[in-house]
């Protein structure tokens, strides 16, 4: 009987424990996120002048410990609820202002974007792929940011001497060797882009095809007789079947990502062409004069 109660009681802490973790998740937008200055995980002394303003008023009653937990977040979202502020629960530039902390111009005192549990999308992927190929991390790479990204980046941090908060934040960024600041979101776009041509283009191709179709795009942006962007090469009129069919705007699967990812760093598997087709397909004589390198696929490759 002990022990059944035991259970149940055990059973509910769990469901409640969950039930809160589902509330803050569903409230973390990662556009609130990637614009916040202070979030779960931060500390310091803002955070302690955060929690000692909203105690004053009636919003916190935790400890003053400068450590930006549950409660403090909490405190927050009523703060904001009460003051007619976005309600995310994260101290941004808005909110500090509205406790009376003074933001630099500019900013809310960090540069670029800010991941912090909740944040999702195809940067936390990336994050996570990351830690995941250098032992830091053993979950799914879901682009989800919650505990176990969370935690993989603590360990990163610590590792590499960096303030070991679990936020991955410009430092945390740069270390990682992702883009930041405003070339981050460029960098999203293109690697988003580049898969959508790779799924049009060379879906149930092998991997090793896959990258390559990637590459031929990137070594398009390289080259003097061609567009000078991702989009400019992907869109250029008559370029890719995938355009015109309009395949480009299927959502690209794992696969497509992950050699977009790989063609972006730099793998060629082509060995620099600028050009591919279907050799059971193409009919054009003048595609037929270009020097054929190799055939990856049903798929050869000519400069």
């Amino acid at each position: 009987m002990k022990i059944s109660k035991v259970a149940t009681g055990l059973l509910i802490f769990l469901m409640i424990v969950s039930t809160s973790l589902a509330v803050f998740t569903s409230y973390i937008t990662p556009e609130s996120v990637e614009a916040a200055t202070y979030t779960w995980g931060s500390e310091g002394a803002t955070v302690r002048e955060i929690q000692t303003k909203l105690k004053q008023w009636g919003y916190y009653n935790g400890n003053i410990d400068g450590k930006y937990g549950y409660n403090t977040w909490m405190a927050v979202r009523k703060f904001q609820a009460k003051n007619g502020l976005k309600v995310d629960g994260i101290a941004g530039p808005e909110t500090l202002r509205k406790i009376g902390i003074n933001v630099p111009s500019g900013g809310g005192g960090s540069s670029g974007k800010v991941y912090s549990w909740g944040a999702r999308g195809e940067t936390v992927r990336e994050i996570q792929r990351r830690l995941k190929n250098w032992g830091y991390y053993n979950g799914s790479v879901d682009g989800i940011y919650g505990y176990g990204t969370w935690s993989a980046v603590k360990k990163f941090q610590q590792k590499n001497g960096l303030k070991a908060d679990g936020v991955t934040g410009a430092a945390t960024l740069q270390a990682l060797g992702i883009p930041t600041g405003q070339s981050q979101t460029s960098w999203e776009r293109n690697l988003y882009l580049l898969a959508a041509a790779i799924h049009g283009e060379a879906r149930g191709e092998p991997y090793e095809g896959k990258v390559a179709v990637g590459a031929v795009i990137m070594n398009r942006v390289r080259h003097s007789s061609f567009p000078n962007t991702i989009a400019g090469v992907i869109y250029q009129p008559g370029a890719f079947d995938a355009v015109a069919d309009g395949q480009i705007n299927l959502t690209p699967d794992d696969s497509a990502f992950k050699a977009a990812r790989d063609a972006l760093n730099g793998w060629d598997p082509t060995g620099g062409a600028i050009y591919y087709w279907n050799p059971a397909t193409a009919t054009s004589s003048w595609v037929w004069s270009r020097p054929i390198i190799k055939q990856i696929g049903k798929h050869v490759f000519a400069k």
